[in-house]
């Protein structure tokens, strides 16, 4: 194995419990930092307020700003109120008009041509007299009596159509130099159009007395009249328009509703109210625990993936690919709030394991190991004690296995010429104390002097 190619792996749970078990640190910096910021800005504030001329001005801008949201909350309450009627009336106009319910490329339509003669009088004397021309006026009485419509309200109530929709099926167009008008009828269908139109002609032979009667004696011809199907691209343009003045309607609504609910009452300045300078002080104090928390973290999470030692169990089977033969917990002191410690470990998923029972598993694991015969030296970076008081627990359990000790051996002679007797090596190392780049050089060590790695144990840490 190349131990000089590696890339540094980091465990995300191990590296967030990390942060974890530094949480008195974490509360106490979090204290500290919101005690700061939220007293230095309480103090600020009142010190402010006790300045007239900077409340002054504040006063002033304040009253200023909220004129100015007073302007522009009523104009959006009356652009909303304006939109709103205008979609009320654009969405009934959609639901019962007739015209937009009337296919622009099969359009049912009816026409005919009203032509009026006025009389020529003739004298007793047998002289014609051409009165005077009211021809105009008689023009524009017919076509006026038809925009008003009234005499389609039967046609209405029989069709189920609002009187006002069915106006807007009917269109004039008068053209006095010809002393004629045009009726022509838009319906969904020929039939219905030819039936209203047949409504129209009746009323004008019904008006022709009473028009005869005020504007003079005159014929009426009623030429050119036509029922059919025509295609309309006016008629689709003018339909689609319709669609998209509604969309239109509908999306300035809902920009002037937004609008509305973003606007923003204008605040009172800290220094003009007593109340608003405490939540000053305690927003400033919660923005400080936050950075207290952030700036622990950050440090945690910093010396984690730097300060190259071993943080937990399995930092030297993924680096060098050793086998994990046991850990030692860390024997916890009586501490304030112990509790949380321990829950973090359940948390964790660490096992409370006694030291006895971890030398039985060690025990057997290098038992398990060895080939008959093979002897077993145990070596690392921690105090020589503690190295002796874990050889002689394994011995009294493996009485029969030729088992040495000897403590850091890039740097002790003495710990170098033992090893050199036995078959295998252990390595035995401090969590958190240990170096990695320590254990690489005693990985290089062994390895040059041909001896095999059984794999590692982890102490807790040195008191």
């Amino acid at each position: 194995m190349d131990n000089n190619i590696y890339e540094q792996e980091i465990d995300l749970k191990d590296l967030t419990f990390a942060v974890f078990r530094k949480w008195r640190l974490v509360v106490l910096f979090a204290f500290v930092f919101a005690v700061l910021l939220g007293g230095y800005k309480y103090v600020k504030e009142l010190m402010n307020q006790n300045d007239e001329e900077y409340v002054s001005e504040l006063k002033e801008q304040y009253k200023i700003d909220q004129n100015k949201y007073e302007q522009l909350k009523k104009a959006y309450e009356r652009d909303i109120e304006s939109f709103n009627a205008s979609l009320t009336n654009q969405e009934e106009y959609k639901e019962k008009s007739i015209l937009l319910k009337v296919d622009p490329y099969n359009k049912g339509t009816a026409s005919v041509d009203v032509f009026v003669k006025m009389s020529e009088a003739i004298e007793s004397t047998g002289i014609t007299v051409i009165p005077v021309d009211f021809a105009d006026s008689v023009v524009k009485a017919y076509a006026s009596a038809i925009h008003q419509g009234g005499f389609l309200e039967d046609v209405s109530r029989e069709l189920g159509v609002d009187l006002i929709y069915l106006k807007e099926l009917v269109a004039v167009t008068t053209d006095y130099d010809s002393n004629m008008l045009n009726v022509s009828v838009t319906y969904t269908d020929k039939e219905g159009a030819g039936k209203i139109l047949d409504v129209i002609l009746k009323n004008l032979k019904s008006m022709y007395p009473g028009i005869q009667e005020h504007l003079g004696q005159h014929a009426l011809s009623i030429m050119n009249q036509d029922i059919g199907v025509i295609t309309d691209q006016t008629l689709a343009e003018y339909q689609k328009q319709k669609v998209e003045d509604l969309a239109i309607t509908k999306k300035n609504l809902e920009d002037a509703d937004k609008a509305l609910k973003e606007l923003e009452e204008p605040a009172k300045p800290v220094v003009l109210s007593r109340i608003s300078i405490v939540k000053g002080g305690v927003k400033y104090g919660i923005l400080g625990g936050f950075l207290g928390v952030f700036l622990v973290a950050f440090y945690v999470c910093v010396a984690f993936i730097i300060n190259g030692k071993v943080n937990t169990d399995e930092d030297l089977k993924k680096r060098f690919g050793l086998k994990h033969l046991g850990g030692f917990a860390q024997t916890r002191a009586k501490r304030v709030f112990s509790g949380v410690d321990m829950w973090l470990d359940r948390l964790e998923g660490r096992e409370i394991v006694s030291d006895e029972l971890v030398v039985d598993i060690i025990s057997a694991n290098i038992l398990g190991m060895l080939n008959k015969g093979e002897s077993v030296f145990l070596t690392g970076m921690v105090e020589e004690a503690r190295l002796a008081g874990l050889a002689e627990k394994i011995q009294k359990r493996l009485s029969e296995l030729k088992l040495g000790f000897g403590t850091d051996i890039l740097h002790s002679a003495v710990s170098l010429q033992n090893l050199q007797q036995y078959d295998t090596v252990i390595l035995v190392e401090s969590r958190r104390q240990t170096k990695l780049y320590e254990i690489e050089k005693e990985l290089e060590t062994i390895r040059n002097m041909k001896k095999e790695v059984l794999g590692y144990i982890v102490m807790s840490p040195n008191k």
